[in-house]
């Protein structure tokens, strides 16, 4: 009997040999591959491939890796870093950025344009070279204000002049005709949006008066229906959407028809290309609504016209934010998380909160937009807009909410009422992610971890509703003196979010014996608010040291506090990115009329 160990050895060899066997004997011939003709049935059937060794995919045994995503353009400012990506819900960034420090954003909404015409030569009625210039600046301030608040809601505003006219194709057939200067200026104002292409129409006169969630405006930020022309009922050309197949047939049609004898360019155009819609969410100020809703301004504007456009835009400016007030009957909520120790830390956020629920300046008090003539005036009522302070994110479409996130370590100092918060303290005296766990236990609840808690504070900041209901910022990006105003820069950018101006005068003393508000009677910190204070601006120096010591004590607690410190960066982030985009479109529009130099 032949052994159990040679039987293993035998079959060893015997696999060896028929392994020379096959690689040693002759191949297989192809024809298809040696060049040889085929003949007979044979070219009928399918050809043999022979597998050789460099067919197969010998896997590499190395480590899987990516590389960062590339650097995109005007993707930082100051120390804030982002990429935008789909996947901007992803629990880290630094998982698809390989960076700390890059946060992952949403992609930017394609703001659709809405075009407006203005020319500053033409004028109705003749006037001095003075009287002019003062009617222009009265524009200024008009048209400044049109940008501001369809910006606000979500729109790319570009106001078009006679140049933008002067390319399209029509405008030499139009310039031999003799026909009225209010004609031409109506012509021209078509021929520079058939020049652009497709959006909105408006006249700077047309404002949007209602919430960013309005179901007209969210229509119009989307886009209306290709196969027509929209216009708004009893508005005379205030405003109209289109794309721009519709609006050069459009201008084609009026054109061939038009002579020295028409009136009207609208008139001019086939009706069946229009579809009307309701104006539910416009105001349009043109001069018969002036006269009719306010007559006390129309006077003013027939004996001085420029001065009564000035003081036109200080009413639709009232107009724009008293809608915002009505927007909101639950109020403003200023997020005040850990109220015993953040008294210091939400302060500029209540400021900011107690301008909001000021009443503007009007030159005609207790009046309300054209479109909502039952709104509630601001100065009508003897309770004004209440101002809340919640520990924890109310979702509700009916709360205007502010909040402001510290870093992990302002907050730890803030805790342990600590200029030297130390890695023991950090690490086995506080607990992770606090600032997070706080604020959305009231709508996630207490059992929910870290990182699906980060996702939906994420979708809280930057999601498609959030704009509408709320305003977020970073604790160190705001003033850290007791006293200290909101910077003027800080106010001006805040103007873009919410569509008009916010009021400068009254913020100053938080303490005023009238408001129930009080920085130092609601919540008061235990250790004082002047304590709070002198904390945060050394968790701030800390924060911004390059010291090895502090960068070590930075480092522990976002290392400590990862949602906290993933969230607070994505927020810094986002604002910062919202400022560039703004700048960027204020940059290429430089030089137009009503920008703001």
């Amino acid at each position: 009997m032949i052994p159990h160990r040679s039987t293993g050895l035998l079959a060893i060899i015997v696999f060896v040999a028929l392994l020379l066997f096959i690689f040693s004997s002759s191949p297989i011939r192809n024809p298809t591959v040696e060049g040889e003709a085929v003949s007979g049935p044979a070219k009928f059937l399918p050809q043999p491939h022979l597998p050789s060794l460099s067919d197969l995919k010998l896997p590499t045994f190395r480590a899987p890796s990516h590389e960062p995503p590339p650097e995109e353009t005007n993707s930082t400012s100051g120390e804030s870093k982002w990429f935008s990506n789909w996947e901007w819900l992803n629990p880290f960034s630094s998982a698809i950025t390989l960076d700390e420090d890059r946060s992952v954003l949403p992609p930017l909404h394609e703001r659709r344009p809405i075009y407006t015409y203005y020319n500053p030569k033409y004028n109705p009625k003749k006037h001095s070279s003075n009287e002019q210039k003062e009617d222009q600046n009265a524009d200024a301030e008009l048209l400044l204000a049109w940008r501001r608040a369809w910006f606000a809601q979500g729109f790319r505003p570009i106001v078009l002049t006679p140049g933008d006219a002067m390319k399209n194709p029509h405008y030499e057939l139009v310039q031999k005709l003799t026909i009225s200067p209010e004609l031409e200026n109506e012509v021209f104002r078509w021929l520079a949006w058939g020049h652009m292409g497709s959006g909105l129409l408006a006249d700077f006169e047309c404002f949007p008066m209602g919430r960013y969630d309005d179901d007209l405006l969210k229509a119009l930020r989307q886009g209306t229906e290709p196969e027509f022309i929209i216009r708004f009922d009893n508005f005379q050309g205030g405003l109209y959407s289109a794309e721009k197949h519709r609006i050069d047939e459009a201008i084609d049609g009026a054109v061939k028809k038009m002579d020295e004898k028409s009136t009207s360019f609208g008139e001019l155009i086939n009706p069946e290309l229009f579809k009307v819609m309701p104006p539910s969410s416009l105001a349009y100020y043109k001069h018969a609504t002036i006269s009719s809703h306010y007559p006390t301004l129309q006077e003013k504007m027939s004996h001085s016209p420029s001065n009564g456009r000035m003081l036109l835009a200080q009413l639709i400016n009232s107009h724009l934010h008293n809608t915002f007030q009505n927007s909101f009957p639950a109020g403003l909520a200023v997020l005040k998380p850990f109220p015993q120790h953040t008294t210091a830390l939400v302060e500029p956020a209540l400021r900011l909160a107690k301008a909001l629920i000021q009443c503007p300046e009007s030159p005609v008090p207790d009046s309300c937009p054209p479109n909502l003539p039952d709104c509630r005036p601001c100065g009508s009522s003897k309770q004004p807009m209440l101002i809340s302070q919640p520990s924890t994110y109310k979702k509700t479409s009916f709360l205007f909410t502010i909040g402001t996130l510290p870093h992990p370590y302002t907050l730890v100092s803030l805790q342990k009422s600590s200029d030297e918060v130390t890695t023991r303290q950090i690490r086995r005296e506080t607990e992770r992610d606090a600032w997070l766990t706080d604020v959305t236990k009231e709508d996630l609840g207490p059992e929910m971890g870290s990182s699906w808690r980060g996702m939906a504070f994420k979708q809280v900041v930057a999601g498609d509703q959030a704009i509408a209901t709320s305003l977020w910022m970073t604790v160190e990006s705001l003033p850290a003196e007791a006293g200290q105003t909101l910077p003027s820069e800080l106010l001006d950018e805040f103007e873009w979010q919410f569509g008009f101006k916010i009021p400068r005068a009254g913020t100053i003393d938080p303490n005023a014996a009238h408001d129930k508000e009080s920085v130092q009677s609601k919540n008061p910190s235990q250790q004082g608010v002047a304590r709070e204070y002198e904390l945060l601006q050394k968790a701030r120096n800390v924060i911004n040291s390059e010291q090895p010591d502090s960068l070590s004590k930075k480092n522990v607690a976002e290392a400590w506090n990862l949602a906290d410190t993933e969230v607070w960066r994505f927020v810094k982030a986002y604002r910062a990115r919202s400022v560039v985009e703004r700048k960027r479109w204020e940059e290429e529009e430089r030089g137009f009329a009503g920008s703001k130099a």
